[in-house]
């Protein structure tokens, strides 16, 4: 099912953001903004900002941001489609789809939750009817409450079960196949995916059940089994007991590797604790929780395995993730113990000094690294910076984390921090007339530019031809060039309208990055200086490319001849530079 780009854009523009939050959240009007506490994280003073003009919120507490479908999506726990569905109902429109596509997909939907929910009940009802499950999960030390509030059941023995029990029509039998619970065969005859398992009903952030997780009774393999990835289940963007948590507003968020990880600390009364879902964490989780919370720890399993999947984090999640007011830390327990089987032997109060003491990212990352190298001799160091360098270029370069992080490692090998981030952060001079502005380095210029477009986009008048800044060689031109063409077709593009023009496409993770952060130009700005800041940057860009261009043609004219067209560019070039 594909909706009308068309439509959805022009979905945003008939939506007024106020009144879609205001629906939610009680808005207090503050000048040309509007403003309430953030309803993402908790907070006494707001920080939750609404601007008509841009049709754009923002929160300078958490970071969250978006339009009025984001924002209807985070706030109401819908997805996408659901989203523009709520949105159009609100104006009084019917979604339009692209030729070819079905409408009723969304009514399908309905349905698969709807027999989700009825299988989660047929695995509760049997696991009261079963006293080797219910005896299972006494010996594990969970009462019959927390079986309850997580929703436990037990799939039986036997092959064909849910057949028997919801019916073999070819209808339901397709449906029990779509959401994984059947498995079809060659010769397409389907049976059951779980049998004789503990089942773990796997929630949505609605709280409706969207998979489940299996686990044996005895040492049979595999031990874990989860249903596999379907239209209603997506691994690398759920986590195990989200839906119950935002409930009990926490400042933090532990994340574990299992089920039973989850309910034993929560039955414990510690109930700020997920689990990823047989994959490891990504960033789409981070990102899920880093909406709601400050604090991610990571509570792993006290043996080798444990210390290979913080590695895992360190190396592949984690770092870029860490922009200002957030923190990553890391919980090991002792060797041969989970969080489960710990707790229970110890306590609430001894666990807790776990908790309460993790290990900063920082100390485990270079800890890490140190174990690696040795540096008492000089190419130990070497080693350490070539082992550093790539995981410290993954930091967000304006975060307080990377100056830090760069600090350690300069203090650690003796060479200068600004040696050590000009050599992976170059800064080349290439504007020289003095301005009462503060030009950023060339390689944060674009996104500065871009950032300023989003906000400002009459801005674009400025640029009379953006196709001349096409050959500029700087990450994200080829993103400014559109949005420079985007504005030239239509000026009365709104931020919103922007933010969702790019969504899910190669350039909706920098606009996501770039409207994530503080505005640059705030409504103190008086127009004529925002104006004159631009024209200067574009200025500086096209500088810098007539620098590159320069160098080019005379590297061309050492190992060769130039064409009589180059000999001319490259005077015109050095006549504008004089």
């Amino acid at each position: 099912m594909r909706i009308s780009h068309h439509f959805i854009d022009d979905l945003i523009s008939r939506v007024d953001i106020i009144d879609i939050i205001d629906s939610y959240i009680p808005l207090r009007k503050t000048g040309k903004n509007f403003a309430a506490c953030c309803p993402f994280h908790q907070e006494k003073t707001p920080s939750f900002t609404v601007n008509p003009d841009k049709q754009f919120y923002y929160c300078f507490g958490c970071q969250a941001h978006g339009n009025a479908l984001t924002f209807t999506m985070e706030y109401a726990h819908l997805d996408y489609v659901e989203a523009i569905h709520e949105l159009a109902s609100r104006v009084g429109v019917q979604v339009v789809y692209e030729q070819g596509s079905a409408p009723t997909s969304l009514e399908q939907h309905d349905e698969l939750y709807q027999l989700m929910a009825e299988v989660a009940h047929y695995y509760q009802q049997q696991l009261r009817r079963t006293d080797i499950a219910k005896n299972y999960l006494k010996n594990r030390g969970l009462s019959g409450e927390i079986a309850k509030e997580f929703g436990l059941g037990y799939a039986p023995e036997g092959w064909n079960n849910l057949s028997k029990h919801l019916g073999s029509s070819v209808k339901i039998q397709e449906s029990l196949i779509k959401v994984g619970l059947l498995i079809e065969n060659d010769k397409k005859q389907s049976y059951d995916r779980f049998r004789h398992r503990i089942m773990f009903p796997i929630y949505d952030q609605r709280g409706r059940v969207i998979a489940f997780g299996g686990r044996v009774l005895d040492d049979s393999k595999p031990k874990y089994l989860n249903s596999p990835e379907t239209a209603l289940f997506h691994k690398s963007k759920t986590l195990y007991g989200w839906h119950r948590i935002k409930k009990y507003h926490p400042d933090k968020i532990i994340i574990v590797e299992g089920y039973l990880d989850v309910i034993a600390l929560a039955q414990y009364g510690i109930h700020n604790v997920v689990a990823t879902l047989g994959t490891a964490a990504t960033q789409e989780h981070l990102a899920v929780l880093f909406r709601q919370v400050a604090e991610v720890i990571f509570c792993f399993d006290g043996d080798a395995a444990g210390n290979k999947a913080a590695e895992r984090i360190l190396k592949n999640v984690a770092l870029p993730l860490l922009k200002n007011g957030r923190l990553i830390n890391f919980v090991f327990l002792p060797q041969n113990n989970d969080p489960d089987t710990l707790i229970r032997q110890i306590g609430r109060e001894k666990f807790d000094t776990y908790l309460n003491a993790p290990t900063p990212l920082s100390k485990f990352l270079f800890d890490s690294l140190l174990e690696q190298v040795n540096l008492n001799h000089l190419d130990g160091k070497a080693r350490l910076i070539e082992l550093a360098t790539p995981l410290l270029e993954q930091l967000p370069p304006q975060s307080s984390h990377a100056t830090l992080f760069w600090n350690v490692l300069a203090n650690l090998t003796g060479v200068p921090q600004e040696k050590l981030m000009k050599k992976n952060f170059p800064n080349p001079k290439v504007h020289t007339g003095k301005s009462i502005f503060s030009t950023p380095p060339i390689n944060t210029l674009i996104q500065k530019i871009i950032k300023n477009l989003l906000y400002y986009p009459k801005l674009s008048q400025f640029v009379v031809n953006p196709q001349e800044l096409a050959n500029v060689n700087l990450p994200d031109i080829n993103l400014l060039v559109e949005l420079l063409e985007l504005y030239k077709g239509n000026p009365q593009l709104t931020l919103a309208r922007i933010y969702e023009y790019w969504r899910n496409t190669q350039y909706s993770h920098i606009i996501e990055e770039l409207n994530g952060q503080k505005a640059l130009l705030t409504e103190s700005y008086v127009e004529e200086h925002v104006e004159k800041e631009f024209v200067e940057e574009i200025k500086c860009l096209q500088d810098y490319y007539k620098t590159q261009r320069i160098e080019s043609l005379h590297r061309k004219a050492q190992f060769g001849s130039l064409s009589s067209q180059e000999v001319q560019e490259l005077n015109t070039l050095l006549l504008s530079k004089s």
